[in-house]
């Protein structure tokens, strides 16, 4: 269920992304993709043997003292659960972080006890973290 809710938010702030890029970008200006802002290896790690999340924007950071798990971590993006730290100090981490590098905020919401943020970037990413009382998933993606 949880899961089903997070792929529906993702495609719909990417499909927004993706129709505002679109939009940006003129007819008769030939311009360079940009290159995907991707992290160097090993710069999400943040204990000892835990997972390592690639495929995020390098703008975007982890929670000091997070504990990733049920990571999945692919070219178009990556998904993946905080154990650590708590629900609250997540969201208190991203609804002040995201803004700070260059994310819009495009919703925050509770509804039946889960907290959800949407957020997306200038160059195509769009993600969405969503917190229940006991854990926190994230997913991150390019359109």
């Amino acid at each position: 269920m949880l899961a089903r809710r997070i792929a529906a938010v993702v495609a719909a702030v990417v499909a927004g992304a993706g129709a505002a890029a679109a939009s940006a970008v003129s007819a008769s200006a030939a311009v360079a993709a940009p290159a995907p802002r991707l992290a160097a290896p090993g710069v999400r790690t943040m204990a000892p043997g835990a997972p390592v999340v690639r495929n995020l924007p390098a703008a975007f950071r982890l929670p000091p003292g997070s504990r990733v798990t049920d990571l999945s971590d692919r070219a178009s993006g990556a998904s993946f659960t905080l154990a650590d730290p708590g629900p609250e100090a997540v969201l208190s981490f991203y609804r002040d972080s995201l803004p700070r590098a260059a994310f819009t905020i495009v919703a925050d919401r509770v509804t039946d006890g889960t907290t959800s943020l949407a957020f997306r970037d200038d160059a195509g990413w769009a993600g969405a973290i969503f917190a229940t009382p006991q854990r926190v998933t994230v997913a991150v993606r390019r359109s």
